[in-house]
């Protein structure tokens, strides 16, 4: 007998698609308006209370950390509670920490309000996507991620906008009601999400887990942690480079960022439906050459024209990754220890962040702006040999 479950309710048909997949799009959608308001603004907030520049650095590690750390405890927890209520739990804490951000008097309020949300915010990450493996068919998994993905990024491009007539109007505490608001309405949509079917999770009768085969899982961390590299190199060097190197203003520096979004919106949800269709692992062996594309494109100094036009691309190319390494991760992780797995891989890959940022900045400081950027333009190519060595799990079956 193939020892391969089937995921979720036990579907009927391997294409089945669902409908949960659009109401968590569009929590994704409404939690990532917040997100995206507020980040911008937290340093400018932090500044605004008194914060010397090394509270502005633990404000980002220590989200980083406790982010990593609710991710992991999640993967652990998931079988016990379910997804579904980690998911609200992650958002709650993260809705109610938000709250307590925007009342802060001193820059140590802040820091440690700003700590504690990270363990919502890796709850909400991890108990997100246990929850599409347990509702969706395995043959569906990439485009049931990459519809989700696609909401988020239609949050993202949403918020800053909204953020910053918010923090024009009302001040810089203003936008973080606003974040405690938007999680707790994505709160609300995930009271009307079902809750883990019965047949669902671990049981006596279901026998021993089968063993954890290392080398797919290995090579699924080393490429999501060169592509957290990516962005961690990118979010250090991507504006500064484009002002003081290629002359663009604040305005365009968005702009960039919203073709971005665009590319992820419009591209992302076809490429993860190919990638059900044609090959999770090819998909995600190509994708990452288009965040190469964009890098390149602004380390050559391309016309801005077809700077954005990479950016879509590379928006694109970066959900149908994401789409593809979350399904691939999920056929590696084996039913019964899926769990564990998506916690400890997800807390694992956020290293990579901490790793592409530092090396982007010491080049930066050593040699230029440019070599920093330079980070972001070699580390999806390691993303591209790790995808290149992976290799399915191999499920037993009856002879």
């Amino acid at each position: 007998m193939t020892e391969r479950p089937e995921t979720g309710q036990q579907l009927a048909s391997t294409t089945a698609f669902d409908p949960a997949i659009w109401l968590l799009a569009a929590i994704g959608f409404v939690s990532q308006i917040g997100i995206s308001v507020m980040l911008p603004l937290l340093p400018l907030y932090a500044t605004e209370l008194g914060a010397p520049p090394i509270v502005l650095g633990l404000l980002t590690s220590s989200f980083a950390i406790t982010n990593a750390i609710g991710q992991l405890g999640t993967g652990f927890l998931a079988e016990r509670w379910g997804a579904r209520r980690l998911m609200s739990a992650g958002l709650g804490l993260y809705a109610a920490m938000n709250a307590l951000i925007a009342t802060a008097a001193t820059a140590g309020w802040l820091l440690a309000w700003r700590a504690a949300a990270g363990f919502g915010g890796g709850a909400m990450i991890v108990a997100e996507r246990i929850y599409v493996v347990e509702i969706t068919a395995p043959a569906r998994r990439a485009f049931a991620n990459g519809i989700i993905s696609a909401g988020q990024s239609a949050g993202t491009v949403t918020g800053p906008v909204i953020g910053g007539f918010l923090a024009a109007s009302w001040g810089l505490r203003a936008p973080f009601i606003l974040v405690a608001a938007t999680s707790l309405i994505a709160l609300v949509g995930t009271f009307f999400l079902r809750g883990r079917p019965h047949s669902q999770g671990a049981s006596a009768d279901q026998g021993p887990p089968e063993p954890i085969q290392y080398r797919p899982l290995a090579t699924l961390l080393a490429a999501n942690l060169a592509l957290l590299a990516t962005y961690g190199a990118f979010i250090t060097t991507y504006a500064a480079m484009a002002t003081t190197q290629l002359g663009w203003s604040t305005l365009e520096v968005g702009i960039a960022f919203s073709f971005f979004g665009a590319g992820s919106i419009i591209l992302g949800p076809a490429l993860a439906n190919l990638a059900d269709r044609v090959g999770r692992r090819q998909v995600a062996t190509i994708a990452p050459l288009a965040l190469v594309g964009f890098g390149a494109g602004l380390v050559l100094g391309l016309p801005q024209p077809i700077v954005f036009g990479l950016a879509f691309l590379g928006g694109g190319g970066l959900t149908a990754f994401s789409a593809s390494w979350y399904a691939l991760l999920a056929d590696a992780a084996g039913q019964r220890r899926l769990g564990m797995t998506f916690g400890i891989v997800n807390a694992a890959s956020n290293v990579g962040i901490v790793i592409g940022a530092t090396m982007a900045a010491m080049l930066w400081a050593r040699i230029d702006v440019t070599a920093g950027m330079m980070v972001g333009v070699v580390t999806p190519l390691i993303a591209v040999g790790a995808m290149l060595a992976f290799r399915p799990r191999a499920v037993p079956s009856e002879a």
